[in-house]
């Protein structure tokens, strides 16, 4: 059972050139590999463009250039407790699906995140 809290790491800009996010990433895929890839548990990083606020899209990259933070799903708590500890991450609302890219994961833990609505 898991408690539906999600846990925010913020990242800066030294973590994101020193490979911070690709090394835990692959962390966290090795983790979730170790206990059969449970259902929702997922990491995504959000960013934003610095100059329109909006999302940064790379298509030659999956890692997003202006990363300001890695979140770690609720079903992937259990498994990766050394990785959130390491990473300073606190509770937090789930990211927002416009500035998110998943790193870890299947395409259906897309639907852990709220879509806007209009």
């Amino acid at each position: 059972m898991t408690s539906g809290l999600w846990y925010r790491a913020a990242l800066s800009d030294e973590g994101i050139v020193a490979g911070y996010v690709a090394a835990i990433r692959e962390q966290f895929a090795d983790a979730l590999k170790a206990v059969g890839w449970p259902d929702g548990a997922c990491l995504f990083v959000t960013s934003r463009d610095a100059r329109t606020g909006r999302p940064h899209e790379d298509e030659n990259d999956d890692t997003p250039v202006n990363a300001d933070a890695l979140f770690f799903s609720p079903a992937s708590v259990s498994v990766v407790p050394h990785l959130i500890a390491v990473c300073g991450a606190k509770p937090s609302p789930p990211p927002e699906r416009a500035c998110a890219t998943l790193l870890v994961g299947t395409q259906t833990d897309w639907d852990l995140l709220r879509r806007e609505t209009h």
